[in-house]
């Protein structure tokens, strides 16, 4: 085989190409992993499908209420369900996956995470899964972050340490915790509502449960199915 001879500049050149290269692929690495561990706020947009999302806490009455609204109506919801919630009421997990729906994470003790450490915050994912799988026998797929709409560094890398990938957000807030009419929580819904929607409502309020059976048929309407977040997601 022929030698090879370069010059001093063709090496230094040749080692600057590849340390350029090794930079690249470090960015893409980085980014991907970023973007892997983003805040999903909605589903595919270009499919006729959205997924109604629930705050689990509050009077188990309310829930099972609207737990029954559901089943009437043939409709998968989403509980993303306070920890201490399940540890008060331990009847309500099982009660809700029978009924065909999906259980997220909404941590412990529901508080805001945007002034938590990342231990704080860590601890409070951990054991709101842990609270889950008490009740449930499973961990589920998802997480929500308590007290805030979106997530931050801190919130994402508690998340990640916990298993879960992503923080799911929402792109439709009915702002039924603040209790106004039946009507407003509907409008709210429905004006804002697209493909691909991730709604965030609430268990433990009254005009929730009254909101519910025409937020359900105005999405029918509109030819939006109502599916669970594994479905929308998947």
């Amino acid at each position: 085989m022929a030698e090879i001879h370069i010059t001093r500049r063709q090496a230094f050149s040749l080692a600057a190409s590849i340390i350029f290269a090794t930079a690249v692929e470090n960015i893409f690495v980085n980014s991907a992993s970023a973007a892997s561990n983003r805040d999903i706020s909605h589903g595919p947009r270009n499919r006729p499908q959205v997924a109604l999302t629930f705050h689990g806490a509050g009077d188990v009455a309310i829930a099972r209420e609207l737990l029954a609204i559901t089943k009437s109506a043939g409709t998968p919801i989403t509980v993303m369900a306070v920890g201490s919630w399940f540890n008060e009421n331990p009847l309500i997990g099982k009660e809700i996956l029978v009924g065909g729906h999906e259980i997220g994470n909404h941590t412990l003790n529901h508080l805001t995470m945007t002034h938590l450490t990342l231990a704080q915050a860590t601890k409070e994912i951990s054991l709101g899964k842990a609270a889950l799988k008490k009740a449930t026998g499973s961990t589920q797929g998802y997480f929500r972050p308590s007290g805030t709409p979106k997530s931050n560094a801190i919130i994402r890398k508690a998340a990640l340490a916990n298993g879960y990938k992503n923080c799911i957000t929402y792109d439709v807030d009915t702002l039924d915790y603040q209790d106004p009419t039946p009507a407003s929580i509907v409008s709210n819904c429905l004006k804002a509502v697209r493909n691909g929607s991730i709604i965030s409502l609430h268990f433990g309020h009254a005009n929730t449960v009254k909101a519910l059976p025409a937020i359900i048929a105005g999405l029918k309407k509109a030819n939006l199915a109502p599916v669970t977040l594994s479905t929308l997601l998947a």
